[in-house]
């Protein structure tokens, strides 16, 4: 899930500035706080997470709250929140890596 990691680092990275800022006093730019917050949600959504279904089914993962749902096709519509904007969410290498072993 190499897509993951990346979001994931950025996310930890951002944690910890905003822990630094608390303890020194140092203001942060909230507006860029929002800015790198969505943009790590947007890497989130679009990584890949889920290995497809035998007989050709696909994972959708919908943008605004996450719920995958799965089929040959996006759905029109969420069935959890009812938006219709889906990112693909199958893994690119359908390999599963059990770990060691």
């Amino acid at each position: 899930m190499d897509g993951v990691q990346e979001p994931l680092a950025r996310l930890d990275d951002l944690m910890r500035k905003l822990i630094e800022s608390d303890q020194t006093g140092r203001p942060m730019e909230t507006l860029a706080i929002a800015n790198e917050l969505g943009r790590i949600r947007l890497a989130l959504m679009q990584g890949r997470a889920v290995v497809p279904r035998e007989g050709g089914e696909r994972h959708f993962r919908c943008d605004a709250c996450g719920t995958i749902v799965h089929g040959k096709r996006a759905p029109a519509a969420c069935p959890t929140c009812g938006k219709s904007k889906f990112y693909s969410a199958d893994l690119d290498n359908q390999e599963v890596d059990a770990g060691p072993g």
